[in-house]
């Protein structure tokens, strides 16, 4: 029975991995028979594991399982009896049929026109937020489709898509009512079964004595920025630049206050909060008042030594005029070869802060705020962007949470372990407090760019690491899980320093945004500890097994947060792009991470009995954690939104 066990253990993992293979394959491999039998049969086997277990007397179990498996029927109904395909409507131009995703002409439920397609802008830009299309059909109905709000008509669903330039629009069509029923109730039993599972758990009485850890000695090197310094340059006077830092511009689709748009062109093209002593708003006005002055001083941050060598340029600091030879020519465009390498990707990077600054001199880059014709914020609310912009409490995060690791591992040799928690805590609350205030001033959940989701997985891991250090476990794990939470604020900050200057695409204007991101984040968060916790298992030997339980106990918590940010990533992507999952490479990997990491939980696997392979699974797997989060952005994905 052990051998069994653990071939089905194999299999399973060898399975996981298949599917994660998948990634790389051409995309008809989805549409095979052979992958809709490979699903089938899981099916399959769980229905089979579900009556030999007799699951039915473990109602919470049963359910959730049986949530999994309505899923996958739901997904072969989808794909055997749905219909998929594209509508163009120009204006004034009738259509009863649509074209199907196999070239097929398939007809619709009514005879449709277009009677307006507009799309709504960003205040102060030409970068569209939503389109819309108003659309009646011969049955007298009207229909208002936009990006993530469905038009419905007789079973059929549509879905903003594209368009074209002579006022056409460009619709997914999908038809598809049975396979949605069941995949949407499938969702719904899976998370109050699992949801079940996790409340059944946290009832228990947990029990194991507190054991103290051996020492460690770790060593940890940060890198310092120095300042460039300017030669005399024309700049405006202090008071000036003053003056201007909480007037209300538009820019990058927010109102802001003049001190935003200025702190952020700033670090875009230096990497630093100032030029010199000049703070953001001096600088920014300078190089506007004085183009041609500035047009000469080395301020732009070439990054990259390949390209600072082609160009023949000394320091990371440039100057627009070295960017041009003597005929005028942009040198950088003269070695382009096209979009492919690290020499053309820093050249577009390049390309970015010399459009800025064409930008800034044009005057296109923000415009003053209007009362009359554009909502303004309050005083108290720009007032608290100035202050954020200023004290970047990130970079305070990522210097704290260095902080926090040496506290820690002082702690190892210390007899008062308990105040450690009484610390953290602290710590966590300075840092939940930080991102409720980025929240207040950026008006949304702030998870809709790389560096605040990097710095919203800080703040839970060091949330975590509050329960960990007040449960009693190793002082050991709480400074290892402090440092992931001190690399995630570094990567954070590093994110800051070269900010995405573009608005949400439309797709992202959502609030399923905010819902999905931030529960995928912290599953990853939970997920992650469980390397900390192997490492410390196998380092300690004698809280080897209390790092199992609590590895477990990571797990559940883990696997259903993932189990439910996919979920909802499926209804939002169903909203958006008519389909709950394409098998884009982030969502493959997504799964075969969830596959993974629930592996441990099933007794095949009997892991928990073995504490040492546990920790050792646990290592190991965490690489599916950076292939889902880094390594499928190499690949073509649905998910890079550039």
């Amino acid at each position: 029975m052990p051998r069994f066990r653990y071939l089905i253990s194999l299999l399973c993992v060898v399975f996981a991995l298949f599917v994660g293979a998948t990634a790389f394959m051409p995309a008809g491999v989805y549409s095979s028979a052979v992958w809709f039998a490979l699903w089938a049969l899981v099916a399959v086997a769980l229905c089979v594991v579900m009556a030999r277990t007799r699951m039915w007397r473990l109602p919470h179990l049963f359910v959730m399982h049986a949530g999994m498996v309505l899923m996958l029927a739901g997904g072969g109904i989808t794909a055997l009896t749905s219909q998929r395909g594209t509508l163009h409507l120009r204006p004034s131009q009738p259509a009863d049929v649509f074209v199907a995703d196999d070239g097929r002409e398939l007809p619709l439920p009514a005879t449709l026109t277009l009677q307006s397609f507009y799309p709504e802008y960003y205040q102060g830009m030409s970068f569209p937020k939503d389109f819309h299309s108003e659309i009646i059909a011969s049955d007298g109905s009207v229909m208002s489709i936009s990006m993530n709000r469905i038009g419905r008509l007789n079973g059929y669903r549509f879905y903003q898509t594209s368009f074209d330039n002579d006022g056409g629009t460009v619709l997914t069509v999908s038809h598809d009512p049975a396979g949605i029923a069941v995949v949407y109730l499938g969702f719904f039993l899976f998370a109050i079964g699992g949801a079940a599972v996790l409340l059944l758990k946290l009832l228990k009485d947990r029990s194991g004595s507190r054991r103290r850890s051996g020492a460690a000695v770790m060593f940890v090197a940060l890198a310092s920025f120095a300042a460039q310094p300017l030669s005399a340059t024309p700049a405006i006077s202090e008071a000036a630049a003053d003056s201007l830092s909480a007037r209300q511009v538009l820019f990058n689709g927010r109102t802001v206050p003049f001190n935003t748009a200025a702190t952020l062109i700033t670090l875009k093209l230096t990497g630093r909060m100032k030029v010199g002593a000049m703070s953001p708003e001096r600088f920014v006005g300078s190089v506007i008042s004085y183009g041609r002055e500035w047009s000469e001083v080395p301020f732009i941050r070439i990054k990259s030594g390949p390209l600072r060598r082609a160009l023949d340029l000394e320091g990371e600091y440039v100057s627009l005029s070295s960017l041009y030879d003597g005929e005028g020519n942009y040198r950088p465009g003269l070695i382009y070869k096209g979009g492919g390498g690290e020499l053309d990707d820093a050249i577009l990077r390049l390309d970015e802060k010399v459009a800025i600054l064409a930008g800034l001199w044009k005057g296109e880059l923000f415009t003053p705020a209007d009362g009359a014709r554009h909502s303004l914020r309050s005083d108290f609310s720009v007032r608290a962007e100035i202050a954020y912009n200023r004290l970047m409490p990130v970079r305070l995060e990522f210097i704290c949470s260095m902080i926090l690791v040496c506290v820690a591992f002082a702690f190892l040799f210390l007899s008062r372990k308990r105040l450690l928690w009484k610390i953290v805590s602290v710590a966590a609350v300075c840092e939940c407090g930080v991102f409720v205030w980025l929240w207040y001033v950026t008006d949304r959940f702030p998870v809709s760019d790389v560096p605040q989701i990097m710095q919203f997985m800080g703040t839970v891991v060091t949330l975590l690491t509050v329960l960990i250090s007040y449960r009693g476990y190793p002082v050991l794990l709480s400074a290892l899980t402090l440092l992931i939470a001190a690399f995630l604020f570094l990567v954070s900050w590093l994110g800051f320093r070269d900010p995405q200057l573009s608005p949400l695409m439309p797709v992202l204007a959502s609030p399923w945004l905010a819902v999905h991101v931030s529960i995928i984040m912290a599953a990853y968060a939970v997920l992650g500890l469980t390397f900390p916790a192997a490492l410390v298992g196998l380092i300690v030997r004698s809280e080897s097994r209390r790092m199992s339980e609590l590895t477990r106990a990571l797990l559940l918590l883990g696997t259903y947060l993932l189990a439910v940010g996919i979920i909802i990533g499926a209804m939002w992507a169903n909203v958006s792009w008519g389909r709950y999952w394409a098998w884009d490479p982030k969502e493959t990997w997504a799964l075969v991470t969830l596959m993974l990491y629930s592996l441990p939980l099933h007794r095949c696997f009997s892991l928990h009995s073995r504490p040492k392979a546990c920790h050792i699974y646990m290592l190991l797997i965490f690489t599916s954690i950076i292939m889902t989060y880094a390594g499928v952005n190499c690949l073509s994905s649905l998910h890079a939104y550039n």
